[in-house]
């Protein structure tokens, strides 16, 4: 079902918000009214349930929410609901890392064994934070069921180590495991929390007072309870389990707005200097283009194939995306609480992330 707003009237906000801000009309009804295209066609068809921002030079162009974040009372998602970002919180656990690398508290270079000498880590000489940070560790994923009660992350860590691994250390194998190692080292070497020091270092310093932590049952107001549809037309609630325990892999949550902050803070030196940016946006072809908690690669499939950093994140329902396009000065960021959306499609034209993509990259 579409968005009640009509598409003339959206034209005329996006017209208006153009002439307060002093963005030039044709370069704002260009660009706005094609991404309003593209997600009215996309909804009309899809039934999407979420936010969607899209800005250029750090400015919105087009922000709109569909669907409900509460289905029992029919609770409308606005632009200002809170979200599950799943494994979005990757990203932050990677920034912190650098910042610390920065200031000589960190080298990605040192095992893991040297941080955290009392975890029997196969391998944990050879294993460096950088093989954590890019998913070469070869450890193995955690199963499901740690998240069916409370479990610290040194235990989700001492029970996960007894899986049997599915690749060899140096191979890409994306898992939680490397991202709940960073969190504990990172309170290893601070003498604080891992959410303390996301807190301090990164949510205060960019004012993003709409970014916070979930735990089982504790979750913000305005918030976007997620919902999937496993293969039949009716949704049915996520039951609850203990997010917490995803800790510096996927526990946090945001709003569209918050994100975009992140997104710019990244452009400049407010969260890392220029060496440490440089290192996030570096391009590994060799590891399925995947970096510091961030994928960087030209998208192929549009004649422009525009440069791309992107950070996804999927749980249950909560699927979302936030896609930095540096070459276009373009942001998409994509907040959805059902499984109807796939942040994770590549080359797919029906998919509302890379029809996106499509238009800002030409």
């Amino acid at each position: 079902m579409m968005h009640p707003n009509s598409f003339s009237s959206i034209r005329f906000r996006f017209l208006m918000l153009g002439i307060i801000l002093g963005i030039p009309a044709y370069s704002q009804s260009n660009d706005s009214l094609k991404i309003a295209q593209t997600v009215e066609t996309y909804v009309s068809t899809n039934d999407f349930s979420g936010t969607i921002l899209v800005a250029k030079n750090g400015m919105p162009i087009y922000h709109q929410s569909f669907g409900y974040g509460y289905l029992p009372a029919k609770n409308a998602i606005v632009n200002d609901f809170h979200f599950s970002i799943a494994s979005v919180t990757k990203l932050f656990t990677a920034i912190r890392v650098l910042q610390l690398v920065d200031v000589g508290k960190l080298s990605l270079d040192e095992s893991i064994e040297t941080y955290l000498p009392k975890f029997k880590i196969p391998q944990g000489s050879r294993i460096t934070l950088h093989h954590l940070l890019m998913h070469n560790s070869g450890l193995p994923n955690e199963k499901d069921r740690v998240y069916r009660r409370p479990y610290s992350p040194e235990e989700i860590v001492h029970t996960s180590l007894k899986n049997k691994a599915k690749e060899d250390f140096g191979d890409f194998h994306y898992n939680n495991l490397d991202y709940i190692l960073l969190g504990l080292v990172i309170e290893a070497v601070s003498g604080a929390s891992w959410e303390e020091q996301i807190q301090t270092f990164i949510l205060d310093k960019l004012g993003m007072q709409e970014t916070g932590f979930l735990a089982y049952g504790s979750y913000p107001s305005r918030f976007a309870y997620t919902y999937s549809y496993r293969n039949t037309k009716k949704p049915v609630q996520d039951a609850l389990f203990y997010i917490e325990n995803f800790y510096a892999a996927g526990s946090m949550y945001s709003t569209s707005k918050d994100l975009l902050l992140l997104d710019q803070a990244l452009y400049g030196q407010a969260l890392l200097s220029e060496k440490m940016s440089d290192l996030l946006a570096k391009s590994y072809p060799e590891n399925s283009y995947c970096g510091y908690s961030v994928w960087n690669y030209r998208y192929p499939f549009s004649d422009i194939k525009p440069l791309i950093m992107e950070r996804r994140g999927g749980i249950m329902g909560a699927n979302v995306v936030l896609v930095r396009m540096p070459e276009q000065s373009g942001s998409i960021i994509i907040l959805s609480n059902d499984d109807r959306f796939n942040p994770d499609s590549f080359g797919d034209e029906s998919n509302l992330r890379e029809r996106l993509i499509r238009v800002l990259g030409g």
